[in-house]
């Protein structure tokens, strides 16, 4: 999969926290944990977890 030029996400949204992991091309394996709910940082935990892999 990672040689395709493509990234992979699965998110797990808990109470508490967020998971984000990635697959990004290459085939290397990303994790971001956020807090599931912070609206002082961001209005969406996936959507800023993937946001900042796509960044990184």
């Amino acid at each position: 999969m990672g040689s395709n030029g493509k990234f992979a996400f699965a998110i797990d949204r808990g109470g508490t926290f967020t998971d984000v992991y990635a697959r990004c091309p290459g085939g290397k394996v990303r994790v971001m944990k956020l807090l599931s709910v912070d609206p002082a940082n961001y209005d969406d935990a996936p959507r800023e977890g993937i946001r900042r892999i796509l960044e990184q």
